[in-house]
């Protein structure tokens, strides 16, 4: 009885969370359908928006430390009432090192917060679609953005994301912007969240620091060596923050978002590139000390392996994400060449493999 009684209570809370949608979306959020209409909906012809937005990052001490998080979501509610969308859920962890100082602030490293974008990315394209945008809240996530759109296109699938310091979204937000001197949790994103979640604002505590102006770096709430001392965690003029603003604000800012949506809609996809004389290299069988095999083989462009009888290309392939650097769900391997110091042999000889958490070296079989 009191499993039935769960599996209702599961059930009716599942219901009521689809419910807060409203009814007149244009888009689809992905969490709240099921794998078999998600089948329906994820065709080649489908754009795929996904908000990033930390959920554990300092913002003053008058603002959640979600407010970026807060803000993705808000962005993604506006786009989802004006397209016809896919929205997945939103990712909320990232590349935000500089503020790790401040309690309760949470960062990947450069290549996690990279991979974790393709990875999702190249999970969903699997189903078909080719053409996703990335709703980017943050600064210090754009470089791991720009890395994970290059790899991503020479499997061709485009990538395109938000980023604050191009033209349209500068000039977009400026009207409401009080003093020229902002950055983070300042007029504009408290403004923002005053408008979005004002319970979770303390506006007393809302303070105008420009301490940090002309200054570059990782930031610190006490004096440290090598940091930047801040305070209150806050670069701008928080206390200028308003509930109009901020409404007015994400318009704005939701309005520039959805013409660069319209434009991964329309433009034309990159051109996968041909891999096929490279993967040449890597191809044949390996053996381990122990005597196990690894098998690679190529087909369409496309890398495979099969580890001690274990076939799996069915399900998983290897992806290539760095010079003689390949991952998949299951086995990363690093293929080694010139394993003897010739100066002008090119070919493999051995690789580095990492299976399920497992490190062993495989020597190529000639």
């Amino acid at each position: 009885m009191k499993k039935l009684l769960l599996f209702f209570t599961t059930a009716f809370s599942i219901v009521c969370f689809a419910q807060k949608r409203s009814p007149a979306n244009k888009a689809v959020f992905l969490q709240d359908i099921s794998w078999t209409t998600a089948q329906q909906y994820l065709t080649p012809d489908a754009v795929i928006v996904i908000p990033l937005g930390a959920e554990a990052k300092e913002h003053g001490p008058h603002l959640p430390l979600s407010t970026d998080f807060l803000q993705a979501n808000g962005f993604a509610k506006e786009i989802a009432l004006q397209r016809n969308v896919i929205i997945t859920p939103t990712v909320s962890y990232g590349f935000y090192p500089a503020f790790l100082k401040y309690p309760g602030s949470t960062s990947t490293n450069f290549k996690t917060a990279t991979d974790i974008v393709v990875q999702i990315v190249r999970s969903l394209a699997g189903y078909g679609p080719r053409r996703f945008y990335i709703i980017n809240i943050g600064v210090s996530t754009t470089p791991t953005l720009e890395i994970a759109a290059k790899i991503l296109s020479e499997e061709g699938i485009l990538l395109y994301y938000s980023r604050y310091d191009r033209p349209a979204f500068d000039n977009a937000e400026a009207p409401f912007r009080t003093k020229e001197y902002s950055g983070h949790a300042d007029e504009l994103e408290t403004s923002n969240i005053l408008y979005l979640r004002p319970d979770l604002v303390v506006m007393k505590k809302a303070v105008n620091d420009s301490s940090m102006k002309d200054k570059r770096g990782n930031m610190s709430p006490v004096a440290i060596e090598g940091g930047n001392l801040n305070t209150s965690g806050i670069n701008g003029y928080a206390a200028l923050g308003t509930k109009e603003k901020g409404k007015k604000n994400m318009a704005a800012f939701a309005k520039e978002l959805i013409k660069e949506i319209d434009s991964v809609t329309n433009c034309a996809l990159p051109i996968a590139k041909d891999r096929t004389a490279e993967y040449t290299a890597f191809e044949g069988s390996y053996t381990d000390g122990g005597g196990k095999k690894l098998v690679i083989t190529q087909k369409n462009n496309t890398l495979y392996f099969v580890w001690d009888g274990r076939d799996a290309r069915s399900f998983f392939h290897l992806y290539k994400d760095a010079a003689d650097y390949f991952s998949s769900m299951a086995m990363n391997i690093l293929f080694v060449r010139n394993d003897k110091g010739s100066s002008t042999s090119s070919e493999v000889e051995k690789a580095w493999c990492q299976y399920r958490g497992e490190s062993f070296w495989v020597t190529k079989e000639r």
